[in-house]
């Protein structure tokens, strides 16, 4: 691996982490909104109707939340690490790639059905576009395994 290839990644990975940082703010300020109703980016629940499937939908919209953002500092750092030992493409990433892509799809479910929250009729929606990321993150996990597999088999080979 060159020092401008390592240098490019370090360059990316802090990008991404900025990133990830943001996202984490910004996802506080919808929960705040969405409890107390002063976050400023989202209303309040209305827990007058449908309380229990609320509460359900509202602990998957976070946890799914929580995992993306942890598997991308994973992911980050995992690269990272495996600059530092020159590996391009670190198998550790192989699984938390897979997670990603489910926890994506559940997430963008929830992002689509938030306005659940605040109605009391319940009506779940699905759109096709929600397949499409998870879809695009699962090709891609799949090729990152076949890529650290070639790595892992080319670094073997005498």
């Amino acid at each position: 691996m060159t020092e401008k290839t390592k240098k490019s990644i370090y360059a990316c990975s802090i990008v991404a982490l900025v990133l990830c940082i943001l996202w984490v703010v910004f996802e506080m300020f919808v929960f705040i909104g969405l409890l107390t109703g002063r976050g400023g980016v989202s209303e309040k629940v209305d827990w007058s109707c449908n309380g229990t499937i609320k509460a359900v939908f509202l602990a998957l919209y976070l946890l799914s939340t929580v995992a993306l953002i942890g598997l991308c500092f994973k992911i980050v750092f995992n690269v990272l690490k495996g600059t530092r030992e020159h590996v391009a493409f670190p198998k550790s990433n192989v699984k938390p790639m897979f997670w990603l892509a489910l926890a994506d799809f559940i997430y963008m479910l929830c992002w689509i059905n938030q306005p659940l929250l605040h109605q009391n009729g319940f009506v779940f929606g699905f759109v096709g576009g929600n397949l499409i990321l998870p879809f695009l993150l699962l090709f891609f996990a799949f090729m990152y395994k076949v890529a650290a597999d070639a790595v892992e088999e080319n670094n073997l080979t005498i």
